[in-house]
C-alpha cells in the first residue's frame, strides 16, 4: 500500500510515491504484469495532484520498472532477476556529504532552485522528440556561435522579456558565464583592463583575473557603480550586473544607467558587459529594460543564462555581440566548435519556441514570490532589529543584523543548529565596510515554506532576536 509519510517532511510527495513503488516491485510485492491504479485514482487515494502523480510514474518509465500501454494503463515490467537487496548506494556527493556531516538540516542556498517544480515531463518529452533518427543533426558537432535555430529563439525572447535589441547573428552560445567570459577575454585580449562593482561578484572576478586581466573595483551604492569614479582611460571594460547587483541586490535606476552609457561614448574601445543573470524575478514591479535596450552605440555586451531560470545543470549562456566586436570573434573562433552539445540546443529550442519557458517562468515567479512572501513576513516580526537589501528580485537578499553578533558568529550559531546561511565577506576582496558587516546572504528557492519558517525560527532564536 502506497502512503505519504510525512507531507511536512521537505521530501517532494512525488519522490515519496516513486520511492515506495519502486521498492514494491524490486522486493516482488508489485510483480510483472501487476497493473497500478490509474493517475487520478492515484491521486484522490493520496490526496495530492495528478501532475504529482503523473512526474513518479513518469519517473519509473523512465527506469523502466514500468510499462504504459495505449488505452490500458501502467504496469510492472518485466525484470530480470537481480539481487536488489544488496545492491550499492550510489556514492553521495560532496556537498551533500558534507551537509550531512555538519549537521545541515535547513540550507538557505543563493544558488539553487526549486526542483521539485521542474517540468521533468516536459523535458523528458522533449529529449525523445530532439533525439531520433529523423533528427539526424543532434549528431553532427554546432558551429562556434551555437544552433541558429536556438539563437533566433533567444533573440525573440530577450527581446520580448528584457527589450535587448540584437539579430540572431549576434547571439552566442556558451557553457556557462565563465566560458562567455572566457570568449570576451579572447576578442579583445589581456591588454583590456577591467573595473568591477565592489563588492564584487567573486567567481567572475578570479575567473578574470586568472585569464591575465588587470582589474580595478569600484564600490556600489543603493543605485549601484558609482560612475563618477570611473577611470578615464580607454581599452576598458566595465563588468555590471544592473538589475539585481551581486551580492547586495541593488538595482541600478534609468538615470546611473544613462551615466554608465555616457561613460562608455566618451572614449573609443569602452564596453560595458551587463551580466542580467536572474533578471526574470522581480516580486514588485516589472523587469526593467536592460542596459542594452538604451545602447545607440554597440557598446554593451549583454550576458544571459538559463541555470538560474531553469536549473543550475542546464549549462547554458549566452551573450549578444554589438556588430563591431563580432568581426573580431568570427576571426578568432570560426575552427572551433560550440561547447555545448547540439541535443541540448535543440531541446532548449523546443522549450523555448513551444511556450514552455515562458509558462515555467510565470510559475516560477508565482511560486519564488510566495516563498519570498512566507520568508519576509517572518522578518517582520523583527522590526528594527534587522535590515534587508536586495529582497525585490533574484532567489536570496542580505540580512544585516543590529544587535552586535559578527558574521561569523551569526554562521556558527546558525550551523550549531542545522541552519546554513551565506558569509557577505567572500565578496570583499579587502576589509568588509563597517556598513555591510554582521550581514550575511538568504536564499530561499530550494526551499519549502515549511523548512522557511523552521529554518527563521531557528534564526531568530540562536540569534537572540
Amino acid at each position: 500500500m502506497i502512503t505519504l509519510r510525512d507531507r511536512n517532511s521537505g521530501e517532494p510527495m512525488y519522490l515519496q510515491i516513486y520511492s515506495q513503488l519502486k521498492e514494491e516491485i524490486q522486493e516482488g510485492r508489485l510483480k510483472a504484469g501487476d497493473k497500478l491504479l490509474s493517475k487520478r485514482k492515484m491521486a484522490e487515494s493520496l490526496n495530492v495532484s495528478v501532475n504529482t502523480v503523473e512526474t513518479a510514474y513518469g519517473q519509473l518509465l523512465s527506469e523502466g520498472f514500468i510499462e504504459a500501454r495505449p488505452k490500458s494503463g501502467y504496469y510492472v515490467s518485466q525484470i530480470e532477476e537481480f539481487n536488489f537487496e544488496n545492491k550499492k548506494k550510489a556514492p553521495e556527493s560532496a556537498s551533500k556529504k558534507e551537509e550531512k556531516e555538519n549537521g545541515i538540516r535547513i540550507n538557505f542556498s543563493t544558488d539553487g532552485v526549486d526542483y521539485e517544480h521542474f517540468p521533468y515531463n516536459t523535458w523528458r518529452k522533449l529529449m525523445k522528440n530532439c533525439f531520433n533518427e529523423y533528427n539526424p543533426r543532434v549528431l553532427r558537432s554546432a558551429p562556434p556561435e551555437g544552433d541558429y535555430e536556438l539563437r533566433k529563439a533567444i533573440a525573440a525572447h530577450v527581446y520580448r522579456a528584457r527589450g535587448v535589441n540584437c539579430a540572431p547573428e549576434q547571439i552566442i552560445i556558451g557553457a556557462g558565464m565563465d566560458n562567455l567570459i572566457n570568449t570576451v577575454s579572447g576578442i579583445l585580449g589581456t591588454d583590456y583592463k577591467i573595473t568591477m562593482e565592489y563588492p564584487v561578484y567573486y567567481e567572475a572576478y578570479s575567473f578574470i583575473k586568472a585569464l591575465g586581466h588587470s582589474v580595478d573595483l569600484i564600490p556600489v551604492d543603493e543605485r549601484g557603480i558609482k560612475t563618477d569614479l570611473l577611470p578615464d582611460d580607454s581599452e576598458r571594460v566595465v563588468y555590471v550586473t544592473p538589475s539585481h547587483q551581486f551580492p547586495l541586490g541593488f538595482t541600478m535606476p534609468a538615470g546611473r544607467r544613462v551615466k554608465l552609457l555616457k561613460w562608455a561614448y566618451a572614449e573609443e574601445n569602452r564596453y560595458i558587459i551587463e551580466d542580467d543573470y536572474d533578471s526574470e524575478f522581480r516580486y514588485n514591479s516589472k523587469p526593467i529594460p536592460s542596459v542594452q535596450s538604451i545602447d545607440i552605440k554597440g557598446r554593451v555586451i549583454y550576458m544571459g543564462t538559463f541555470s538560474k531560470t531553469i536549473a543550475p545543470s542546464v549549462r547554458i549562456s549566452f551573450m549578444v555581440l554589438p556588430e563591431e566586436l563580432l568581426k573580431f570573434y568570427d576571426e578568432k573562433y570560426t575552427k572551433f566548435s560550440s561547447a555545448v552539445s547540439v541535443l541540448e540546443q535543440n531541446i532548449l529550442t523546443a522549450f523555448i519556441n513551444e511556450g514552455h519557458y515562458e509558462r515555467h517562468l510565470n510559475r516560477m515567479r508565482k511560486l519564488y514570490g510566495e516563498k519570498r512572501n512566507v520568508l519576509l513576513n517572518e522578518l517582520k516580526q523583527l522590526g528594527g532589529k534587522i535590515k534587508i537589501n536586495g529582497e525585490n528580485a533574484g532567489h536570496y537578499f542580505a540580512l544585516k543584523l543590529l544587535n552586535g553578533l559578527t558574521e561569523e558568529e551569526m554562521i556558527r550559531l546558525a550551523e550549531a543548529e542545522g541552519v546554513k546561511v551565506y558569509p557577505i565577506s567572500k565578496y570583499f576582496v579587502n576589509e568588509v565596510p563597517p556598513k555591510y558587516m554582521s550581514t550575511v546572504l538568504i536564499g530561499y528557492a530550494e526551499l519549502s515554506e515549511k523548512e522557511i519558517t523552521e529554518g527563521i525560527g531557528i534564526l531568530k532564536r540562536v540569534w537572540g532576536l
